[in-house]
């Protein structure tokens, strides 16, 4: 895909523009970031306190029916008078305080007076029964009257029996007794209570307006409508407040209760989405020890970001208008120092391979230094350049060729170093005739090496200067060494780089050697695909995975430098090679290392086909 150019103007000018866009653009960010973080801090603390005064304010309504209900269940008066209650025998029928009325005895008037004094003239609670397992319910208050009562068919009997004395706090639903009257809905809560025996006589209940146990929290409805909604609900998804709550509250209260970060039993903070509004909702919920109840006070955050958004919208209308101002300033700017690009590059479009040296272009006088200062430094070095045009290329001539020489002559010192530590370890074992054709071998080899005639020879020049190298090794190693050398006919007259296959037979068998003998080496060559092919193998354990990476990581750094490393005696041998290949072939040469399935390695070079003319 073809790019179309761009001009430098045009890069300032979105460069300049992007940094200020960007710039403004973060600022933004970071402020709307911090001033929401801020509201959502100061918004949970507010509904916190919010939560803990309508916890308070709860608890003291409900400590009001406990109050009553400790009052009953711990007061002996009533517990000595509820063994002696005999029922009137009339159902339904009010009690009266008169102990001359014919159908109460004393100990009911007792009894009677007891709770009247208890729930005391203020009625600090609306009702209380005493439901006794004999089958009398007994209620001072709105409701005074003695009445016949299955206590066992009472849907809470059960809860509130297993509870023993633990109170137990339900709502309910009652009517007064009058057709005018409304259905009221109540607190009520239940105890069980014994006698003096601690024998399990009945079960108290304490009622209270539902509308005056929950007043505060009516209010607060009615003066605070961006309070989203306030929830009391209980452990099991049992929704206390508000009463009649639809369907969607309930399962919002499932919801929270479905929350993993929902703690039962502590207050908390968290953001839970709603899915009918489409948006999350900042919670805060306080437990209640004293009525296992939870109070949940919410608030959207749509009605909490709505300040800062509104903020937002008129700053965003102020900051465009100051970036069409900045942008209007930037592509300006960006053209006054674009402007002398032009006149640099009429000068620079002049200038030929022959005008180099006599070529002249005018002063810019741009009006800025730097412009000013690149163009003189421009037409200076134009004088300069055409003889540095000669100098470069007889430099690259004389590098390439110094290169090959110096990688040649690494082979000399090289060569000597372990041919002198073999002679010294065969006169260590007194092998004097061996030493002798050592010697001699040695000696017509360095005369080869030594021979700088040209840096290409004949294979079997190579093979008989490897074939040397050879028999030393084996008057070193004795039969523990063997070797194999095959090669096709059709290769014998092609040329190579000199001293290219003695390196590699010399490290297969460094590393070949590593291994108990025998060790054999086996070189072959061939002709394929219009190059000229040599392996060296050997039966040794192969190269390491270590080895191997740090090969071709030198070879990796020579391809992206193109940069030969320092030359040294130990470890140069393959890389040496690969170099020598590089530098003859290029992109045409063959290099391969491997290790061969069952055991032992083999090196694979070669080139381009060089024939030797038949009169050379």
């Amino acid at each position: 895909m073809l790019r179309m150019p761009r001009s430098i103007r045009s890069i300032l000018f979105l460069t300049y523009s992007t940094i200020i866009i960007v710039g403004i653009t973060i600022l933004f960010v970071l402020f709307y970031l911090w001033a929401s973080n801020l509201l959502k801090t100061k918004a949970f603390n507010s509904i916190s306190e919010l939560s803990a005064a309508l916890q308070t304010q709860l608890d003291l309504e409900v400590q009001k029916l406990d109050s009553v209900s400790v009052s009953i269940l711990y007061s002996n008066l009533i517990t000595d008078r509820i063994s002696a209650y005999e029922p009137s025998g009339i159902e339904n029928e009010p009690l009266s305080s008169d102990p001359n009325h014919p159908r109460l005895k004393k100990s009911n008037t007792d009894l009677y007076d007891i709770l009247v004094a208890l729930v005391g003239p203020s009625y600090p609670v609306q009702q209380v029964y005493l439901h006794l397992f004999s089958g009398i319910s007994i209620g001072v208050g709105f409701d005074n009257s003695q009445k016949k009562s299955d206590i066992y068919s009472q849907p809470w009997f059960h809860l509130v029996n297993d509870s023993k004395n633990k109170k137990v706090l339900l709502l309910s639903e009652s009517n007064a007794g009058t057709v005018n009257l409304k259905k009221s809905v109540s607190l009520s809560l239940f105890r069980r209570f014994s006698d003096k025996y601690n024998t399990p006589e009945g079960i108290v209940e304490v009622k209270q307006d539902y509308n005056k146990v929950f007043n505060g929290f009516i209010k607060l409805a009615k003066h605070n409508p961006s309070l989203e909604k306030v929830i009391i609900y209980t452990n099991a998804g049992e929704v206390i407040y508000p009463y009649e709550s639809s369907e969607q509250v309930k399962q919002f209260v499932n919801r929270i209760l479905s929350n993993p970060s929902n703690n039962f039993s502590s207050d908390q903070r968290m953001y839970i989405n709603d899915p009918i509004a489409r948006d999350k909702v900042l919670l805060t919920i306080k437990h209640s020890e004293l009525t296992n109840w939870n109070i949940a006070v919410m608030i959207s955050n749509k009605t909490l970001i709505s300040p800062l958004n509104k903020f937002t919208k008129l700053a965003i209308l102020v900051t465009l208008v100051i970036l069409s101002f900045l942008i209007i300033l930037s592509y300006f700017a960006s053209r006054k120092i674009t402007r002398p690009l032009s006149a640099l590059n009429k000068t620079i479009k002049s200038m030929s391979l022959e005008s180099l040296v006599s070529g002249t272009a005018a002063e810019l006088n741009s009006g800025l230094n730097e412009w000013d200062r690149l163009h003189a430094s421009f037409v200076k070095m134009n004088a300069r350049l055409k003889e540095s045009f000669d100098q470069l290329l007889l430099s690259r001539t004389q590098e390439l060729q110094a290169k090959i020489t110096a990688l040649q002559s690494q082979m000399n010192p090289h060569f000597l170093y372990n041919s002198l530590a073999t002679i010294s370890a065969m006169a260590y074992e007194k092998m004097y005739e061996q030493i002798i054709v050592m010697c001699d071998n040695l000696s017509d080899m360095m005369r080869y090496i030594a021979t700088d005639e040209s840096s290409l020879v004949d294979i079997q020049t190579e093979l008989n200067y490897t074939e040397m190298y050879l028999t030393c090794m084996k008057l070193r190693y004795g039969d523990m060494l063997s070797s194999t050398i095959h090669f096709d006919d059709s290769i014998q007259r092609i040329q190579i780089p000199k001293i290219m296959i003695q390196p590699l037979v010399e490290n297969a068998l460094k590393y070949g050697t590593k291994t108990s003998p025998p060790w054999m080496i086996s070189v072959s060559g061939k002709i394929l695909d219009n190059r000229w092919i040599i392996e060296v193998a050997d039966n040794g354990p192969g190269f390491e995975d270590q080895e191997f990476a740090r090969l071709f990581e030198q070879i990796k750094e020579i391809e992206d430098s193109n940069v030969l490393p320092a030359l040294r005696l130990q470890g140069m041998g393959l890389l040496n090679v690969y170099i020598r290949l590089k530098l003859h072939y290029g992109p045409q040469m063959v290099f391969d290392v491997r290790n061969l399935p069952d055991r032992g390695a083999v090196v694979t070079v070669g080139g381009p086909l060089y024939l030797k003319d038949k009169g050379g």
